[in-house]
C-alpha cells in the first residue's frame, strides 16, 4: 500500500512538473499594449494558439462580433486551430492579459511569395483579429490598444527568423485597410492571373525586407 501510495505521489508530482513546463512553451515573450482610457503601459503575453483561445472566441466574443456585424464575425478559429495542429507550415498565436485573450493571428510560412521581390518567401498573416473590447467600433475608449500591431511585429519577427529578412504579406479586410497603412505596409495590386478566386480580390499589403526599406531610406 505504502508503495502505491509513493507511486501514486511521485506520478502526481511528474503531472504537475509536465504540465508547467507545456505551459512554459506556450509562453513565447512579453508584449506592451496601452490601457485605453489611460494610456498607461501594460505587460502582456505572447503564447501560442490553444484550445482555451478558441473556446473565448466563440463564447466571449463571436456574440459582440455578430451585433456590430464585424467583418470577421464568421471566422472558424477551430478550423485554424485544427490547420496549426496538423500542418507543420502553420502557425497560431494569441496574446492573453490577466488570462483573457486580447488577440489572435494565423501565420503561413513556406507557400506564399514576395510580389516586392519575385521568388522571395514571406510570412503570410492567413488571419488577424482583436478581441471585440479592444475595438473602438465596438468600445470607446478600448479596454486596450496594440493588439494587433504587437501581432504584427511578431509576424515580422518570425519571418526575420525564418530568413526572410522581414518580409510579410495578408489580404485585408476592407474595414482594416486604414490599420494596414497606418503600420506602414504597402498596398499592391495584383495581377490578374494571381487572383486564384474572387475571395482573393480584395486589398493586398505587403511589408518590404527591412534591407530594402534602409535601401529606400537612403536613397531618399
Amino acid at each position: 500500500m505504502e508503495y502505491q501510495f509513493a507511486c501514486r505521489r511521485v506520478c502526481s508530482i511528474l503531472s504537475q512538473r509536465r504540465k508547467a513546463y507545456l505551459k512554459t512553451l506556450s509562453f513565447i515573450r512579453a508584449v506592451e499594449l496601452e490601457e485605453g482610457g489611460t494610456r498607461a503601459v501594460i505587460t502582456a503575453d505572447l503564447v501560442t494558439l490553444s484550445s482555451k483561445h478558441v473556446e473565448e472566441y466563440e463564447t466571449l466574443w463571436q456574440e459582440l462580433l455578430r451585433e456590430f456585424e464585424e467583418e470577421d464575425r464568421s471566422l472558424s478559429w477551430q478550423f485554424k486551430q485544427r490547420l496549426v495542429s496538423r500542418q507543420p507550415y502553420y502557425e497560431g498565436y494569441a496574446i492573453e492579459y490577466a488570462g483573457q485573450t486580447q488577440g489572435m493571428m494565423l501565420i503561413e510560412t513556406q507557400n506564399h511569395w514576395s510580389l516586392f521581390v519575385r521568388g522571395k518567401r514571406i510570412v503570410y498573416v492567413e488571419a488577424l483579429v482583436s478581441a471585440p473590447w479592444n475595438r473602438v467600433r465596438i468600445q470607446r475608449p478600448p479596454e486596450f490598444r496594440g493588439v494587433g500591431r504587437s501581432l504584427m511585429l511578431f509576424a515580422r519577427r518570425r519571418s526575420v527568423e525564418l530568413g526572410y529578412q522581414g518580409r510579410v504579406g495578408l489580404h485585408s479586410l476592407p474595414g482594416a485597410v486604414r490599420f494596414y497603412d497606418r503600420l506602414g505596409m504597402v498596398q499592391l495590386e495584383l495581377e490578374p492571373e494571381e487572383i486564384v478566386d474572387e475571395e482573393e480580390n480584395v486589398p493586398y499589403f505587403e511589408y518590404m525586407g527591412l534591407r530594402q526599406e534602409g535601401e529606400e531610406h537612403e536613397g531618399e
